[in-house]
């Protein structure tokens, strides 16, 4: 059997991922678990700070908090690293301590991917400069869309969480859409 792929990833991406599992509402889409999938088809690295601001975020008593709960359940499916907190400030600027270390982790594992969810701002810019490689960036709607390709999930549930995503998170409706294009639309 293949080594799965080393991937770091960010405090979002694991939320995101968990939120339809928890979300009761009717618009939430059914289906197959995005954060299990991911979980199970990478070898997921995350520095301390990221599990840090999960915890952060498992207290209360909403969608975020229910998402945070259920990934620090399956905290024993990635690999924790002590990222030390001396980085190099241009890592710092703009990006929070969990994307800040989790490139340096990156870079430092030389992952397949880079997955964060910064996509909608002009962080995603210092996230670009500051990998390694810049092949290694993904967004979790990227992620999910190569797990639909690669039939990990199934392209229509894949279909109902970016639009779930774009609705409920704000994702940027043109850079799915190119997503879309990309991978189901050849």
């Amino acid at each position: 059997m293949a080594e799965a792929p080393t991937v770091v990833v960010d405090t979002n991406v694991l939320l995101n991922l968990a939120t339809p599992v928890v979300d009761g509402r009717p618009r939430a889409p059914s289906g197959g678990d995005p954060l299990k999938t991911v979980l199970t088809a990478y070898d997921v690295h995350v520095p301390a700070a990221v599990l840090g601001e999960v915890t952060d975020a498992a207290d209360g008593d909403d969608l975020l908090a229910a998402a945070a709960t259920l990934v620090l359940r399956a905290a024993d499916q990635l690999t924790t690293h002590d990222v030390a907190a001396d980085i190099d400030a241009p890592l710092s600027y703009g990006l929070d301590r969990g994307e800040a270390r989790g490139i340096w982790l990156a870079n430092d594992l030389e992952a397949a991917m880079f997955v964060t969810d910064e996509f909608n701002t002009t962080n995603y810019l210092f996230v670009a400069l500051a990998l390694a490689d810049r092949n290694t960036l993904f967004t979790t709607p990227h992620v999910l869309c190569r797990l639909a390709v690669g039939g990990v999930l199934e392209q229509a549930y894949v279909e109902q969480l970016l639009t779930y995503f774009v609705e409920t998170k704000g994702w940027e409706a043109s850079y799915v859409s190119q997503l879309r294009a990309r991978y189901f639309d050849e």
